[in-house]
């Protein structure tokens, strides 16, 4: 796969994830958040998924992953998933700690 499946915005802080996270695309998201979670060492960042319509086990990995490097260079990633989106519903069902919305007065 050629990284079609899966868009990328960065507006500052935030990283916007859409599209479809396949198990054959998963190593694009992967390089992605390390090189967001890299360039934004020791801040705190968010990603945001209302947008992603497909989340296997290997992108949830993938985005608890970044949120580990985040923690070791000094900073914290958020996920973000609107009430009632996919990825929202895969992270309450497995426990994973995420925002609705990025928290105002602090993205760019």
């Amino acid at each position: 796969m050629d990284g079609r499946s899966l868009s990328f915005e960065t507006q500052g802080d935030v990283l916007r994830v859409a599209g479809s996270v396949d198990e054959d695309i998963v190593a694009v998201l992967q390089e992605r958040l390390a090189d967001f979670v890299a360039g934004h060492r020791g801040q705190v960042v968010w990603v945001d998924v209302d947008d992603v319509d497909f989340l296997p086990s290997a992108g949830i990995g993938a985005l608890v992953a970044a949120q580990g490097a985040a923690l070791r260079a000094g900073g914290l990633l958020t996920l973000v998933a609107a009430d009632g989106t996919l990825p929202a519903r895969v992270f309450a069902l497995m426990g994973i700690e995420h925002d609705a919305t990025v928290a105002r007065g602090t993205a760019g």
